[in-house]
């Protein structure tokens, strides 16, 4: 059985290596698109093509939020209700919960969660402001993630959003009444909210498994 794992991983390193390259390529050239919708199309791809490489690494979690990822890029380019948008996040938060009851595998799986829902609420504020300050506090969740994972081209991506949107937060700063008391605020507010998952998650975290199992049959 080993010896199969080990030649199937073989087989699809390639592909899970070419997927990898494909999302980060995605990441470097799409704030470079003067279009919206090309931008967004470009950042739907990239999630999807990272959707499959975390898959063939073996993080079912890391896939499906990258699938929740995809959708919710679609529902901003596609819906201008904002109410019915923030219906449809709210659909996708429920969905992600399910997801990670399904794919959980512990520290990981947690890691994923909190920059999910990090993402989550950037994609939702109108301000780019809150927006990037919502994706720098994710981005080192999926950076442990990464790291814990052994997955470098995720790890670029990761690199280029700390970078990018630490250098986009320094120079929106100089332009608007934007302040570290505003940030820290937001900091503050998410690390509550990770207190509590993570309480949650040492309370229900070894039934999540057979939560996902139950549902199956």
């Amino acid at each position: 059985m080993l010896l199969h794992a080990f030649q199937l991983f073989e087989q699809t390193k390639g592909v899970q290596v070419g997927f990898g390259f494909a999302g980060l390529i995605c990441v470097l050239i799409w704030p470079l698109l003067r279009s919206y919708r090309g931008a967004v199309a470009t950042q739907s791809a990239g999630a999807a093509a990272f959707a499959v490489h975390f898959a063939l690494l073996g993080s079912p979690t890391a896939s499906a939020m990258c699938l929740i990822s995809f959708a919710q890029l679609l529902f901003t380019a596609s819906i201008k209700d904002r109410k019915a948008m923030v219906t449809l996040y709210a659909a996708t938060v429920v969905l992600m919960a399910v997801l990670l009851a399904f794919t959980w595998h512990g520290t990981p799986s947690l890691l994923v969660a909190f920059g999910s829902i990090a993402g989550t609420a950037a994609r939702l504020q109108r301000s780019t402001v809150r927006m990037k300050t919502f994706f720098l506090i994710g981005a080192p969740f999926w950076l442990a993630h990464n790291l814990l994972l052994g997955a470098p081209l995720a790890l670029g991506v990761d690199v280029v959003s700390i970078i990018g949107n630490s250098a986009s937060l320094l120079r929106l700063s100089k332009r608007s009444a934007w302040t570290i008391t505003s940030t820290l605020r937001c900091v503050s507010a998410l690390a509550r909210r990770g207190r509590h998952l993570l309480a949650r998650a040492q309370i229900v975290g070894p039934s999540l498994p057979e939560l996902g199992q139950s549902a199956l049959v």
